[in-house]
């Protein structure tokens, strides 16, 4: 979206306002000239926080906000902006009092395609043609902080496993992806890693527990846990340089899609409809169909039905059958 809007006003100022965690996989970006955080957590939380973020963005006299998102806060921040011309979603919460420019948001579409209509919806008409194309800035430091992780691994480009998720009902089983491990190594004779944020580690062990349980000496060899040894855009350094990635339905994908990794997602309790899953060729779904998908949005702490079958009956060779289909023999 971004370079989609910087292509059709290559003399706009365009600044992103989004989280810290986000500010960092934006960093180097050539088409932002300003990364603003919202620290809705520390520094701007609360209304008193929004009010002076939005004094900020006040004093900045933008002309235009684009607000492709749905949550109370962001309406109360555009809102209190005063930006003269605020471009948000009819079904937005707060819509009617925070935007005076209400789209139609296209449910139906993958989320970059959703970003593209937005941006023709409002000010570009023929963004909706532009490049879909995910891109991440790369630079030097990134490089070798992966580096330094395939060295302290001893892999060259290796598999990745990413079993955690923020959602517990996301997240495939630790034994599921135990078995895969095994079947990956056996049969493409490669070194795999478990990956993740720092807080993503113990998930990781938990997986390492079962390979150390289920599988011979020479599967647990080639599987190590790497889970929190980069920076978030180390992180896609690192998918860069390897084979494959297998994760949830959760951040790696995208990773791997901006990469042009192979990937296999895995929907659990949301399903691809919602616009979240991977539209690059060389990426592959992996799920049963089930009457009670989804079950939500964003997926949940526990299953409402209490049997989580969508995750417990999606079994190794299901999955493996989709990575032989982006990893031939």
């Amino acid at each position: 979206m971004f370079a989609a809007f910087k292509r059709f006003f290559p003399d706009s100022y365009l600044a992103a306002v989004v989280k810290p965690d986000a500010a960092q996989v934006l960093k180097g970006l050539p088409y932002l000239n300003e990364i603003i955080s919202f620290d809705k957590k520390k520094s701007h939380r609360g209304i008193s926080g929004l009010r002076k973020l939005a004094a900020d963005l006040q004093s900045r006299d933008f002309d235009i906000l684009l607000s492709p998102h749905s949550s109370y806060r962001t309406a109360f921040l555009s809102r209190l902006s005063r930006i003269p011309e605020r471009y948000g979603y009819l079904d937005a919460s707060f819509s009617r009092i925070a935007y005076n420019h209400r789209l139609p948001r296209h449910s139906s579409q993958p989320e970059i395609l959703r970003l593209l209509s937005f941006l023709s919806d409002s000010v570009c008409p023929d963004a909706s043609k532009a490049s879909t194309d995910l891109v991440l800035a790369e630079d030097q430091a990134c490089v070798l902080e992966a580096e330094s992780v395939l060295r302290k691994h001893e892999a060259s480009r290796p598999i990745l496993l990413a079993p955690s998720s923020v959602w517990a009902t996301k997240r495939w089983t630790p034994a599921g992806f135990a078995e895969l491990a095994g079947k990956l190594v056996r049969k493409h004779k490669c070194k795999i890693l478990l990956v993740g944020s720092p807080s993503d580690k113990a998930i990781c062990e938990q997986v390492m527990a079962f390979i150390r349980d289920l599988q011979p000496l020479f599967v647990q060899d080639r599987v190590t846990v790497a889970a929190g040894e980069t920076s978030l855009r180390g992180f896609y350094s690192l998918v860069k340089r390897s084979r494959l990635l297998v994760s949830n339905d959760s951040a790696p994908v995208h990773y791997a899609c901006a990469a042009k990794t192979p990937v296999v997602a895995l929907f659990g309790p949301t399903v691809p409809a919602l616009g979240y899953a991977p539209i690059t060729k060389n990426s592959r779904i992996a799920e049963i169909n089930l009457a009670c998908r989804p079950c939500g949005t964003h997926g949940g702490k526990v299953c409402p039905l209490s049997h989580f079958r969508c995750m417990k009956e999606l079994t190794a060779d299901m999955v493996m059958a989709k990575v032989s289909e982006l990893l031939p023999e």
